[in-house]
């Protein structure tokens, strides 16, 4: 099957909706439909079957009195739902979760890795940069940045690809626009014993980019394959 037809398919196939309060257009569940809810408490993760309550909402943003143009997505299931997932290769049950090494965070920053073990052996994140042509910006450095996965069998895969910045006199490089690559969950989603991925890939500090990555659709030269991702605006 030609890659670009294979992905199509996949899209179709799988959908992620996280919880919250959008603006008109950004959710893609309607209400009484039945989900996948990804649920983290402390180190256990299960994915709970569950029927969402999608109903409007003031928009603050973007609504003039009395209207009601934002979507409010929430579940019975309350706290600790990390998303809404739909897909073929997900059920409801138990997930086994990597945990991150000690002292380790969620946010993916230049020139810093996040190492999580999974099953005996370490996987790493890391944003990678190298620099680029001087920008025209005066002042600034720029670079191009990579969002890396690193397999404990030395084998890599490149996830994302961000600009970065460095200002005059600064040290750290900045992804994006000011965005925070942020680690939602690793485990295994799919239930095939491999590690799975749920990241916010934003590239802009306003901009939420929940992206799930599985490893059972992924090509031979893959560790994991993006099956769907959720865009929004914040304010």
């Amino acid at each position: 099957m030609p890659p670009i037809l294979s992905a199509l398919l996949l899209s179709a196939a799988y959908a992620i909706q996280p919880p919250g309060q959008f603006h008109a257009g950004e959710a893609v569940a309607r209400d009484g439909e039945r989900w996948l809810a990804l649920r983290v408490q402390g180190t256990a993760a299960a994915l709970v079957a569950t029927r969402l309550q999608v109903r409007p909402v003031h928009d603050a943003l973007l609504d003039a009195p009395g209207q009601t143009t934002g979507m409010d997505v929430a579940s019975p299931l309350g706290e600790g739902v990390v998303a809404f997932l739909r897909g073929p290769a997900l059920r409801a049950g138990e997930v086994e979760a990597a945990q991150p090494a000690s002292g380790e965070t969620s946010l993916i920053q230049a020139g810093q890795h996040l190492e999580l073990l999974f099953r005996g052996a370490r996987h790493r994140l890391a944003a990678e940069c190298t620099p680029a042509p001087p920008s025209p910006e005066a002042g600034q450095a720029r670079f191009d940045c990579q969002l890396v996965l690193h397999a404990p069998d030395g084998r890599t895969q490149t996830l994302a690809r961000l600009g970065g910045y460095r200002e005059a006199g600064g040290t750290a490089v900045l992804l994006g626009d000011d965005a925070a690559p942020t680690l939602l969950f690793a485990g295994d989603l799919d239930r095939d014993g491999r590690l799975d991925l749920l990241l916010d890939l934003t590239d802009h500090y306003n901009v939420s980019r929940p992206t799930l990555l599985l490893s059972s659709p992924a090509a031979a030269n893959e560790q994991v394959r993006e099956v769907a991702h959720h865009a929004s605006v914040g304010c």
